[in-house]
């Protein structure tokens, strides 16, 4: 028996397997994205090296903060600089 089948099996048995699939991967998706957030706040939090310059707060490691700079620039380069300085 498998890794993935002594994962599978609790569901089987639980939910009806033509409703199980849609729900599996739903449920990973979503356990994804909220692990991918934490460890990067987590690492933004803890791992701060003082000899970088100081990085903006973000939620999402590859978006970052482009949405809202995207939004406005100059407050954002404002914002940012009132909250290092």
């Amino acid at each position: 028996m498998g890794i993935l089948e002594a994962v599978i099996e609790p569901l089987k048995a639980q939910f009806p397997l033509h409703h199980a699939v849609g729900l599996v991967v739903a449920s990973v998706f979503a356990a994804f994205l909220v692990l991918v957030v934490v460890l990067n706040v987590l690492q933004q939090l803890l791992f701060k090296n003082p000899n970088e310059p100081p990085m903006v707060f973000h939620l999402f490691p590859v978006i970052g903060s482009s949405v809202t700079y995207g939004i406005d620039p100059y407050k954002f380069f404002f914002d940012c600089r009132a909250k290092v300085c």
